[in-house]
């Protein structure tokens, strides 16, 4: 009897440049599996009509991506408790016959920092840029791992004073505060600096930050993160290392992210190596 494709896929819009199909399918490969991994790349009326059909569509489980983290969630049947926190679903599964949410952008994120630098959030100062659903994932990744610290700073201060009391009652042990970034002291303070705004994305973006603002790492060693990873280096990433600091890009946080979602669907170890190294070569072959 011939074995039954298991199908898995990404819903969002727009959808050309997603890199995830690369990654998941190389990964499906490496670990034997007779699966396929599609693009939905749906209108929002579209996106909606196939969420109503949710329990007859042939599909083992899905990610989701802008715009459709939250407009996914009255569609399932359950949610973990990162989805509720962060308000968000980037992973969708089957279990028996109802469809469970799930993010798995928190993790990746502290898997990024994990496996990249051995860093751990318990006890550390942390700087947020941004306010948005990446932002959301990144406090619930630090403060559920016991950040002590958690800064936010974004453009409409109220957006921060909003995630800000979100997060204050789910994480009572860890100070929230939005601030900002008046001066290099404010930068002083903390251990780990996010940028989770779109920032850098494009060639002409203005620095999310002034270049002066960022202290020499004489004054002491710190770790920048920018959740762009296209490209691999943006004004953001290079005032830091020029001044000496530790720099990481979006790129380990979307591999991660996604091999937990491989995880879940499958019960198998991801090939992290092979789902890296498709990565790597289809950013490069993108640039030639």
């Amino acid at each position: 009897m011939d074995k039954k494709l298991d199908l898995y896929g990404i819903f969002g819009h727009p959808l050309a440049h997603t890199l995830s199909p690369v990654f998941q399918e190389a990964g499906m490969q490496k670990a034997g599996l007779l699966a396929h991994y599609l693009v939905f790349d749906f209108s929002e009326p579209v996106f909606k009509k196939t969420m109503r059909l949710l329990k007859k569509i042939p599909l083992k489980g899905f990610n989701l991506t802008v715009p459709y983290k939250q407009t996914v969630i009255p569609y399932l049947d359950w949610l973990t408790d990162s989805a509720r926190a962060i308000g968000a679903v980037n992973t969708v599964y089957r279990f028996g016959k109802k469809w469970y949410g799930t993010n798995t952008d928190a993790e990746g994120f502290w898997l990024s920092l994990k496996k990249e630098w051995n860093w751990k959030p318990k006890g550390k100062s942390v700087l947020v840029i941004g306010a948005g659903g990446a932002a959301r994932a990144v406090v619930y990744a630090l403060a559920s791992r016991g950040a002590r610290t958690i800064a936010v700073s974004n453009r409409t201060e109220s957006r921060a004073q909003d995630l800000i009391a979100a997060f204050k009652k789910l994480f009572p042990k860890t100070e929230f505060f939005s601030t900002s970034l008046a001066s290099k002291k404010d930068l002083t303070a903390f251990d780990l600096i996010v940028n989770t705004t779109s920032a850098g994305l494009k060639k002409n973006d203005p620095l999310i930050l002034p270049a002066k603002l960022i202290p020499s790492a004489r004054e002491g060693k710190k770790y920048f993160v920018d959740l762009i990873y296209n490209p691999a280096e943006t004004p953001f990433l290079k005032a830091a290392r020029q001044k000496g600091h530790k720099t990481l890009n979006g790129l380990s946080m979307l591999l991660y992210q996604g091999a937990r979602a491989f995880e879940i669907w499958t019960g198998k170890k991801a090939p992290i190596e092979t789902m890296r190294s498709a990565l790597i070569q289809t950013l490069k072959d993108s640039k030639k």
